[in-house]
């Protein structure tokens, strides 16, 4: 009882502390078992909290495999915000750091995270799926947008909708995670350098 006592007085004074630990055992958890097989009892035992400190920061098992899921993608948005935000950067600047800066080199920090939405996301409905949808969709937007104004400007070849391209381009680099090593010869930043020279390679008008 006085191990209980002294987790929800920690939980007090640090509720921020509190769910990031949840949410870093719920991703440990759901990458080595599962997120069918991981259970909110296992989740809180691994953080070493107690269900009610659960329940305050999550309503739902499902509901922290979404928040898993916001990690990353709000990241992503960002620095793909500020890619496309940049002063008189080109179409062609733009697309290398959304490949690089958006895409591939958030892995460095997110790879787990990734790695488990595109693993569990069967199990997200309903409105949870609805706001990740939202988030995917703003975050696609910044590709279509970028390779559509290159091909208006008739810097980019217009081979397909850019919606098609931006598809592919996204594709491409989405599933990095699952050959990724973070301690191998290149990093993520690295490797989005190599898609961004291949895939502007294949646009760029000559």
């Amino acid at each position: 009882m006085e191990a209980r006592e002294g987790v929800r007085t920690k939980r007090t004074r640090d509720p921020e502390g509190a769910r990031a630990q949840l949410l870093a055992s719920g991703v440990r958890l759901f990458e080595r078992r599962g997120y069918a097989a991981t259970s909110v009892q296992a989740i809180v035992e691994d953080a070493g909290l107690t269900k009610g400190a659960f329940y305050h920061h999550f309503g739902s098992k499902e509901d922290l495999l979404k928040r898993v899921h916001d990690e990353f993608i709000n990241y992503q948005v960002g620095r793909a915000r500020a890619v496309v935000n940049v002063p008189d950067a080109t179409p062609v600047e733009k697309l290398r750091g959304l490949i690089v800066e958006a895409l591939l080199e958030p892995m460095s920090m997110y790879k787990s995270e990734i790695t488990v939405f595109m693993q569990e996301r069967r199990f997200l409905e309903g409105e949870l799926f609805t706001e990740i949808q939202r988030k995917r969709d703003e975050f696609e937007g910044f590709f279509v947008d970028v390779i559509e104004q290159g091909m208006e400007l008739g810097v980019f070849r217009r081979e397909g909708s850019p919606r098609l391209v931006a598809f592919g381009v996204i594709g491409m680099g989405a599933w990095t995670h699952v050959w990724l090593d973070l301690d191998g010869p290149m990093t993520p930043r690295q490797i989005g350098e190599i898609y961004a020279n291949t895939i502007l390679g294949g646009l760029v008008v000559d």
